[in-house]
């Protein structure tokens, strides 16, 4: 057992007095009895100095756990009439403020807990409090609206929270950092959130990074007209992929099971890029090339888009682009026309990929790990809640 004449300079009993510090009778937990050193106080009234003790309360909190066992303490406070004004008041204690059922540092270690990846139900069993009193706390933070950076990325992610289902993920790719959260992808309400920065901040947004969205990139344009807009790397060349693939599904089709199997087992030779095949995977990517001449050029049209990015300039990769564009349509397959309408659309913004290392890598990784807070969480209903809890987070 912990001996009093230890116990008097514990941190979480710092100002008060420790009459007694003790295990309980069944070994599970620690009991504290405290009171406030005896001294002069001030009226909060009148002001008027007394010491004069009108009688005393006792008030039992729990506190955080001490060696793995909960701690519970007593509190001996003490009430205080005053002379002049005949008033009574409550001493102020450290240890605890007025109208508290637990110490502050309770609240704080509580608080803290939300700022890692776990449900409110896991930090209340945790601190043996309800889950109601986890969320009352939580939601007194607040984040106020941050600054724009000089790159932002913007991405939407499933949410349904605050009766939409979308919400919006705006990011500092540099920084790898939430800038804030919306609660919709509405164009209108993506613009007034905007506007509500002077022009003097928008205008200090030179870099726009985003998927192949054309919502995004009217949002883009009209309210940051001096941004460079950048179609998101990853995005692009998985439109090439996903058209690829979609060929082979269609062609394998018309196989036999072994061949057919063969074929779908095989298709990350497809998918790899020339530079790292072997000798061995070439071997085989060549009989797979042989059995379709539609699938070899599918395949042709996937190595050549790679080279845009092998570019130094813009200018070389818009050329390039546009080049690879009549390939496409000389090559007539059917899966690739969905690239070359929207590439077409999004040239430019390919073109601008050239000469950037920063990409959406970091808002992608963010939204799912807002979707796993969201599935250990079963949802959020309150869009407020929920945007304070993924800045919290991330």
């Amino acid at each position: 057992m912990l001996q009093d004449n230890y116990t008097q300079d514990l941190p979480i009993f710092k100002g008060v007095t420790v009459k007694y510090f003790r295990e309980s009778e069944d070994n599970n937990s620690y009991e504290a009895f405290i009171e406030m050193p005896v001294k002069e106080h001030h009226c909060p009234h009148c002001g008027y100095i007394t010491t004069y003790i009108k009688d005393y309360r006792l008030q039992k909190v729990k506190d955080l756990s001490l060696a793995g066992k909960p701690l519970k303490v007593t509190i001996s406070k003490r009430r205080h009439i005053c002379k002049n004004c005949n008033s009574t008041f409550t001493e102020n204690n450290p240890y605890i403020k007025r109208y508290c059922h637990f110490p502050q540092r309770f609240y704080f270690e509580a608080i803290k807990e939300t700022f890692n990846l776990q449900s409110f139900s896991a930090i209340a069993r945790r601190f043996g409090t309800s889950v109601t009193s986890i969320i009352r706390w939580f939601d007194n933070i607040n984040y106020p609206k941050a600054e724009l950076p000089s790159w932002i990325a913007i991405d939407e992610f499933k949410g349904n929270a605050g009766g939409e289902k979308f919400q919006c993920n705006l990011s500092d790719p540099v920084k790898h950092k939430i800038i804030d959260i919306l609660p919709n992808r509405d164009s209108e309400d993506l613009c007034k959130h905007f506007l509500e920065y002077p022009y003097e901040k928008r205008a200090k947004v030179k870099k726009i990074t985003m998927d192949l969205s054309t919502l995004f990139r009217s949002v883009a344009k009209k309210i940051f007209p001096e941004a460079k807009i950048i179609a998101d790397k990853f995005h692009v060349i998985r439109v090439v992929i996903n058209s690829l693939e979609n060929t082979r599904k269609r062609i394998q089709k018309a196989f036999h099971d072994v061949k057919r199997k063969w074929f779908k087992r095989s298709r990350y030779l497809l998918l790899k890029p020339e530079y790292k095949l072997t000798d061995e995977d070439k071997i085989e990517l060549n009989r797979m090339l042989n059995s379709s001449p539609e699938l070899e050029k599918a395949w042709l049209l996937k190595e050549k888009f790679y080279e845009i990015f092998r570019k130094e300039t813009r200018t070389e990769a818009k050329r390039e682009l546009r080049d690879w564009l009549l390939l496409a349509n000389q090559l007539s397959v059917p899966e690739f026309q969905h690239c070359i309408t929207t590439f077409t659309n999004w040239s430019t913004e390919i073109a601008n990929i050239v000469g950037e290392n920063i990409s959406n890598g970091f808002i992608e990784g963010s939204n799912n790990k807002i979707k796993v807070l969201k599935r250990i969480s079963f949802g959020f209903q309150n869009f407020r809640r929920s945007r304070n809890r993924i800045l919290s987070l991330i």
